[in-house]
């Protein structure tokens, strides 16, 4: 299994999770990237999502995928 990051620098987020069978989790979270992308990786594994958009609090902008394949 690998798990691709690709990600900007933000410190609020807005975080989707998305599953195969079409569960969507979403939640907020705040830090640097790395340790965002950190604590998403132990959640996709933990809860068997297969994907995750990070999106900026303030703009809304996708900032971040990290997706399990």
């Amino acid at each position: 299994m690998a798990i691709n990051i690709q990600h900007t620098y933000t410190t609020h987020v807005d975080i989707h999770y998305y599953s195969e069978d079409g569960y969507t989790l979403h939640c907020r979270d705040c830090g640097d990237m790395d340790s965002i992308a950190e604590r998403i990786c132990e959640i996709l594994v933990k809860h068997n999502f297969s994907y995750s958009d990070v999106c900026s609090e303030e703009t809304g902008e996708l900032l971040m995928t990290i997706e399990r394949s």
